[in-house]
């Protein structure tokens, strides 16, 4: 009878171990690495439309400080760069469903999104800001902005999502699927202002100079990364590595510099 029973119980352990190594999770298990090696090419996202973070040239090829750091990534794996433009929803998503490996672009870690994908470690420290068309004499604070008549327009599936209603709960909120849209929304008085990190700002206001005005304050303390795939502990673990070597051996800083001209903010500076 024992024989008997060791025997049923051993044929369980194989069919529960049979199960567990073709079941979805297990199988699911990538080594992007590998995929990257064999395929010869990197797949990055980018929003291209992010000034001095990651824009379009004329003849459809990217440049900027994220694509600059793309191309660093791809060089030390010995590939090529397969550049993914997406929207603010799309970081995410190209993620989870396989068309990216990585994305950059100017992309804050939270706990949301940390739930369905990976960050690595920081290599900026950015804060929203609101802003209006310079001529807007009648906003001068966010508090003006704090009403149901006014409206205020952002990148859907950005972090404004959560921080404008924080800062101004009684605004109307107004979300658009592209950068162009929200400053053509802006430019025409179809939304009173907009809101942007204090970096990304700066590459639009450089682009745009007396076009627009910051209202004062800083309403956020963000830690843009990378993003990458969730489930896969070796590609995070050497993207990482990337990202440390890249912050503690000043080509951060050079970088960041080249394209935007001032210092990087401190990933770990006091607010």
């Amino acid at each position: 009878m024992i024989s008997k029973l060791k025997k049923y119980l051993g044929g369980l352990a194989c069919v529960a171990l049979a199960t567990a190594i073709t079941s979805p999770a297990f199988s699911q298990q990538r080594n992007i690495l590998a995929e990257v090696l064999e395929r010869g090419t990197v797949r990055i996202a980018i929003s291209g439309e992010s000034p001095k973070y990651s824009m379009m040239k004329p003849d459809g090829t990217p440049e900027g400080y994220e694509v600059d750091m793309g191309q660093m990534i791809a060089d030390q794996l010995g590939v090529k760069v397969e550049w993914l433009k997406v929207d603010g929803a799309g970081r995410v998503t190209s993620l989870q469903t396989g068309k990216a490996d990585i994305t950059i672009s100017n992309f804050t870690s939270n706990f949301k999104r940390s739930k369905v994908i990976s960050f690595t470690d920081p290599y900026m420290v950015v804060g929203m800001v609101f802003y209006v068309k310079a001529g807007r004499d009648d906003i001068k604070t966010v508090d003006d902005l704090n009403t149901p008549d006014r409206k205020v327009g952002f990148g859907r599936g950005s972090t404004q999502e959560v921080l404008v209603p924080a800062a101004a709960p009684k605004t109307t909120i107004v979300r658009f699927s592209k950068m162009s849209d929200v400053l053509s929304a802006l430019n025409t008085g179809r939304i009173d202002a907009s809101a942007l990190d204090n970096i990304g700002l700066s590459g639009i206001m450089a682009q745009h100079p007396g076009k627009y005005k910051v209202l004062p304050g800083r309403y956020s303390r963000e830690d843009i990364a990378l993003g990458l795939p969730r489930d896969d502990f070796e590609w995070w673990r050497l993207l990482n590595t990337f990202m440390r070597d890249f912050n503690m051996s000043g080509k951060n800083d050079e970088l960041f510099k080249k394209w935007f001209g001032a210092d990087r903010p401190r990933v770990f500076e006091a607010w």
